[in-house]
């Protein structure tokens, strides 16, 4: 068969398959039901399949295939030596047996009883062996779409050993599935990726080659999470071979890119990757000069222009709770910026930052305090040296001072504070009783859709007056009632904000800070 293969421009070699088969059955032993009255009146069980304990005692009657899988495993390399771990899922089309997998024993069966949808159905596992053929030219790109590892390795190899042509061209037969490695870097349940090493053998095989385009190809799957220190050398030397502009579009395509229907994963990893490795990146990257320096400078403010629609995506949310918290959650990230474009020396991006969190209403002291507190665990020299975090400091300072200076409320005083966000005359009204000082009881004949928005408009800003229907009459009445919490929560966030001050004084972090 090897030589028949060669002679025909293919190669063969040696496989594991794993199958299942999903087969209609019921029980050998069911001697009523409308399963056997009904359909199998005249069905021959002793001339049938069958997996009992022996061949006098069938334990099922199979019926028609209902359903099959067959996946390789395992495969050897072309002399028949070494065997190789792959998955690789086949079509029934791709397959011919001259022995059906139904005339063997399986090693394993599960049945599933009738479930009203679905069931009366018998699942077989089977091992067999298999002989693969394929076309000589596709070989190298099926091997790598069952094992990138493997291609990236042989690539490098090839390139290393002179053939840096035939390097490129097995590259190439890559393209057409290369950007599919991209699930490597779902995180599994310990929340780690596969493609950290993976992307160490890329940024090798990437370098290798020596074809910009092409190196761009075999590393545009990944995703800036995927870098980490040990990336550092590779990465700044394919740097300087392949130059800023290409550097500077490989880094955004591993930020997302034009890729919005796989950035879902990249959104959940780049706040706490920036906030974990991307300061340490950038001073290694700084460290080694010419592109690799160029390189941080990009890294920092690409991570940035993230963390800044992070930002804006947070203080756009409601209620005010899920704003609060997406907030604090991108506190260490924020410090992770301003420290690095600090140490960077990085002027504008740092004056960047600050400005665009000086442009934002106070929502965004939840998020200046968050980022404070992660820099005050930092060393402390490191900290106070930073420019970034003391204007951080002042504005937030000046905001809480602000707000402190403001009068408390009186016994009396049941006025609300009506949220923007619609001009409608439903919210007219709502803002008209809910500005009223003396006024804390409204009794508002609505229709259902009426009543919902005034309802939505309550729950979405969170604020403290009960919303009940009165299902009297028609239209229905609802009333309004403004809560004593209204009292409560004040006192909170006045003590809050004390606190927050007292915090950031003690920290010595306000020094400068003056009145906003």
């Amino acid at each position: 068969l090897r030589e028949a293969a060669e002679r025909a421009g293919c190669e063969t070699i040696l496989a594991l398959a794993d199958i299942r088969e999903t087969h209609g059955a019921f029980p050998a032993d069911e001697l009523s039901g409308y399963g056997r009255q009904g359909w199998y009146d005249d069905y021959d069980v002793a001339d049938d399949e069958s997996s009992g304990t022996s061949d006098d005692e069938p334990e099922y009657v199979i019926q028609d295939l209902v359903d099959s899988e067959i996946t390789l495993t395992h495969w050897t390399g072309l002399d028949g030596t070494g065997l190789d771990e792959t998955s690789l899922s086949l079509r029934g089309a791709e397959v011919c047996a001259s022995t059906p997998s139904g005339d063997l024993r399986p090693y394993s069966q599960e049945y599933e009883g009738y479930m009203g949808n679905y069931g009366n159905t018998l699942d077989r596992w089977y091992h067999r062996a298999a002989v693969v053929v394929w076309p000589r030219e596709q070989a190298f790109a099926n091997r790598a779409e069952t094992s990138p590892a493997w291609a990236l390795d042989e690539l490098a190899a090839m390139a290393s050993s002179g053939d840096v042509a035939g390097a490129r061209a097995a590259a190439a037969t890559l393209a057409p599935f290369w950007d599919g490695i991209r699930h490597y870097q779902v995180p599994d349940a310990e929340g780690k990726a596969k493609a950290s090493g993976l992307l160490g053998q890329a940024l090798q095989a990437a370098g290798a080659v020596a074809d910009a385009a092409t190196a761009a190809m075999l590393l545009r799957p990944f995703l800036i999470a995927s870098l980490t220190d040990a990336h550092v050398d590779s990465f700044a030397k394919i740097a300087d071979g392949y130059g800023q502009q290409w550097t500077a579009e490989l880094l955004r395509t591993w930020f997302g890119g034009d890729h919005p229907t796989w950035a879902y994963h990249e959104s959940r990893q780049v706040p706490q990757w920036a906030a974990d490795r991307m300061p340490g990146l950038c001073e290694r990257l700084r460290a080694t000069g010419g592109a690799g320096a160029m390189a941080a400078l990009r890294l920092l403010e690409l991570a940035w222009e993230w963390i800044g629609k992070d930002i804006r995506s947070a203080l756009a949310l409601s209620p005010p709770s899920n704003r609060d918290g997406q907030l604090s959650t991108l506190g260490e990230p924020l410090a992770a910026v301003l420290t690095t474009a600090t140490a960077m020396e990085a002027a504008g991006t740092r004056d960047a930052v600050t400005s665009y969190i000086g442009q934002q209403d106070d929502a965004v002291t939840v998020l200046e305090m968050s980022a404070l507190r992660a820099a005050a665990k930092m060393p402390k020299a490191a900290a106070r040296r930073d420019a970034g975090l003391q204007a951080l400091a002042s504005d937030c300072a000046a905001r809480l001072r602000t707000r402190l200076a403001r009068p408390e409320r009186e016994a009396g005083d049941w006025s609300i504070e009506m949220p923007g966000g619609c001009s409608c005359d439903l919210c007219g009204t709502l803002g008209a009783f809910l500005k009223d000082k003396s006024l804390r009881t409204f009794a508002w004949p609505l229709a259902k859709d009426r009543r919902h928005h005034v309802h939505s408009r309550i729950d979405g800003a969170e604020l403290p007056v009960t919303h009940v229907t009165r299902r009297q009459g028609r239209p229905f009445t609802l009333v309004l009632h403004k809560a004593d919490a209204l009292f409560d929560r004040e006192q909170a966030g006045r003590a809050k904000d004390q606190a927050d001050l007292g915090w950031l004084a003690s920290k010595r972090m306000t020094a400068q800070a003056g009145p906003r």
